[in-house]
């Protein structure tokens, strides 16, 4: 469980500091996630006319409100109160868990007897449901100054900004309201914090007690359905609380930008009447679908690939951002915040605490990714660039090979000193970088074809990430499906994954070689096409004949991890320098973003494929990509985008 353990951890016992470490980090990752989603539920909940019907108020449903809200406010405008938020989830979480620790130590010290009894005929969940309601409780309390700052922040329209910022709204709130204005929404949030607990606890149980009978196999996806749907229920059932609460947090606080606006001074229960009658029942449960996409989120659906999710998104936001800021600094950055991440990874106590680390550092790594792309795209011409932009792309095979060495050594142990040693090379990188400029092209004399968001309509993105998603896709289905499928014919995965991984690396080097040697003899976009799509198609003949041959898998291993590898490195250096100095950050970002949905297709549809028809329909269904990339080469879309000359 999360509170107190009896028996210690790498030797010796947690402390109350550590739980508390643990706790902070949880929330930061998740919460950085899913704050459009709460922007989207407050507005929702905060607009008092109709969400659809002939009269709706300004936000009728999802999809318009994040059109009208990235029209009217940008994109920043998702991540208002953003700070704050993070302010509440840190007090939220270092509360919590250190309360939760601090009382379920105290029960065993206090009535030792008495717990052992309960543990002996199953009763342990009271205990740990009494400790979590009053530990919750506690939080509530303590984060909710920051959680009223938020939701006013995030009621702010874009014409009347009534506080500048949390520093601002704190004396603002205090000269006007008093200590009172702090706690607002106060009592249906306590309400709302046991209920919640017990209510998630008990559905959670039934659900994968309901699964156990109806799927006999499949744990770890009863688990992971289960932790959604209790989540999505619980939260549906006391969402009124949370909307009202709410609602008298912006009491004594003129908002304006959409929608009138009641005081509603009359406390939490004549408020929900005063909503029922005149807003109707469907009033209490305005902006339920963002907030059941964040409940079912945050219970279950991160549970499938936190790191990759994380590391996606971040190569998003860093990618845009690394076209305004030091390379360089968000460089460092990156490998700063990935060593604090690996440092709380080896303090994770839970698999909430584990989960909420690996999205941290999912997160973080995407921050280095791009921002390291540019600079040694800025360091070495072409004929060299390619060499050492493979080496750049060798990291996770050596990762992959070097796993088997960690497994004689303590995980906890392992990941603190990998921190370490990520910190000092941090240090390393900071003192030796440097900025220099090819200066290929005059980043003050260029004008990108439009903004940021129209390179969705640029087809050089689409001719690259759509050959870079086949990639992707099929590289997850080779990490994930050959593996169960060498098992099936008694292989040896161990074996198949080694040669994989060795292929890797041999093929991310030899691609940047002959990449190199190649541009002697054509031209430099004419010899990349020439290689990504050659690599391409023997990366997919290799994959689609895999099954056929079971008795030659292992040394398939080698020749697809080499084709496949050598592809993902030439695709990948493609993106890299496809989009013009003023935006090859935002233009890798993107491409890299629609490229990591290949990861789906190589997850339930070709489940689904593989329940139905078996290992067999991998040569058709990889067929049918080998087609899709032949029709993309067919098309001669320029991998380079072309830049319109400022006029002085």
């Amino acid at each position: 469980m999360v509170g107190y353990e009896s028996e210690p951890i790498n030797g010796r016992e947690l402390s109350s500091v550590e739980h508390s470490e643990a706790g902070l980090v949880s929330g930061i990752a998740t919460r950085m996630i899913i704050q459009p989603l709460d922007v989207l539920k407050i507005r929702f909940q905060l607009q008092e006319e109709p969400i659809g019907g002939a009269n709706s108020g300004k936000y009728k449903s999802v999809t318009q409100s994040v059109r009208l809200i990235l029209k009217e406010e940008s994109v920043a405008a998702f991540w208002k109160g953003h700070i704050p938020a993070q302010g509440l989830s840190a007090v939220y979480g270092l509360v919590q868990f250190a309360s939760f620790e601090r009382l379920t130590r105290q029960v065993y010290l206090i009535t030792p007897n008495f717990c052992h009894v309960l543990s002996f005929f199953g009763f342990q969940s009271p205990i740990d449901f009494a400790c979590g309601s009053i530990a919750g409780c506690l939080a509530m309390t303590a984060a909710m100054p920051l959680d009223v700052i938020r939701t006013r922040l995030v009621a702010q329209g874009h014409q009347s900004v009534v506080y500048k910022g949390t520093l601002d709204a704190l004396p603002h709130i205090w000269r006007t309201e008093g200590f009172k204005g702090y706690f607002r929404g106060w009592v249906p949030g306590l309400i709302q914090v046991a209920p919640f607990t017990g209510l998630q606890f008990t559905m959670y149980n039934a659900f994968y007690k309901l699964w156990n009978k109806l799927i006999k196999d499949h744990e770890n996806y009863g688990a992971l359905v289960a932790g959604a749907a209790s989540g999505t229920v619980a939260k549906t059932v006391l969402y009124p609380l949370d909307m009202v609460r709410h609602r008298l947090q912006v009491n004594g606080f003129k908002r304006s930008g959409f929608g009138k606006q009641t005081q509603h001074d009359r406390r939490m229960i004549r408020s929900m009447l005063f909503i029922l009658k005149t807003e109707s029942i469907y009033g209490l449960f305005k902006g339920l679908l963002p907030s059941q996409l964040k409940a079912a989120a945050s219970s279950g659906c991160l549970l499938v690939s936190t790191q990759a999710l994380c590391m996606t998104a971040s190569k998003l936001i860093f990618g845009v951002a690394s076209d305004k800021v030091s390379p360089a600094f968000l460089l460092c950055f990156g490998l700063c915040g990935t060593s604090l991440a690996v440092f709380s990874l080896s303090y994770a106590t839970s698999l909430t605490h584990l989960l909420c680390s690996s999205a941290l550092l999912g997160g973080l790594q995407g921050a280095a990714w791009v921002p390291a792309t540019k600079l040694v795209s800025n360091w070495f011409k072409d004929g060299s660039f390619a060499t050492f932009f493979s080496l750049l792309g060798c990291g996770s095979n050596m990762a992959g090979l070097l796993l088997p060495t960690i497994s004689f050594f303590y995980w906890r142990t392992y990941t603190f000193y990998l921190g370490v040693a990520c910190f000092l090379f941090t240090i390393f990188v900071y003192l030796c970088i440097e900025e220099k400029d090819s200066g290929e092209v005059d980043k003050k004399k260029e004008k990108p074809p439009g903004g940021v968001f129209s390179l969705f309509s640029s087809k050089v993105l689409w001719g690259i990430a759509i050959p870079y998603l086949i990639v992707l896709e099929i590289r997850t289905a080779t990490e994930s499906w050959m593996p169960l499928f060498i098992k099936d014919v008694e292989g040896d995965p161990g074996r198949f994954m080694f040669l994989y991984e060795t292929g890797g690396i041999i093929g991310t080097f030899v691609s940047g070689l002959m990449l190199d040697i190649l541009c002697k003899y054509v031209e430099l976009l004419t010899a990349r096409r020439i290689l990504a799509f050659l690599f391409g198609c023997l990366m997919i003949a290799t994959i689609a004949i895999s099954t056929s041959l079971p008795n030659y898998i292992i040394p398939i291993g080698f020749s697809l991890g080499f084709f496949l590898f050598s592809a993902l490195n030439v695709w990948c250096m493609i993106s890299s320098q496809a989009g013009l100095k003023s935006n090859a950050g935002s233009f890798s970002a993107f491409v890299s973003f629609i490229a990591n949905f290949g990861s789906v297709f190589a997850g339930a549809p070709l489940a689904h494929l593989v329940s139905l028809y078996g290992y067999n329909c991998f040569a058709p269904f990889f067929l049918m990509q080998l087609c899709a990339l032949l029709v993309v080469a067919y098309m001669n879309i320029p991998h380079k985008m072309a830049y319109i000359k400022k006029i002085d």
